[in-house]
């Protein structure tokens, strides 16, 4: 259906658990997926599922209780929605 094509989609601490459905549904239908966590290789080898895929995802390391991560993110987040 690609209800979210076009879209960025920001999941926090998807590099395992229930997160897994949410950012490979978000990717099946249309969305780039930014997908953060502290567990870098779990992150980067779910961005690197997605992207065999077919999708969009990149993964980006943050620490949810870090304002200068939050930074970072958010505006990588911003210019993948950009691009």
């Amino acid at each position: 259906m690609r209800r979210v094509e076009n879209k960025v989609a920001l999941v926090t601490g998807g590099g395992l658990g229930l997160w897994a459905r949410l950012r490979l549904l978000l990717a099946r239908e249309g969305a780039k997926v930014m997908i953060t966590d502290v567990m870098e290789r779990e992150g980067r080898v779910v961005a690197e599922e997605i992207v065999e895929a077919g999708g969009e995802a990149m993964f980006m390391r943050q620490d949810v209780s870090s304002e200068t991560d939050w930074d970072a993110v958010s505006a990588a987040t911003c210019a993948a929605s950009a691009g």
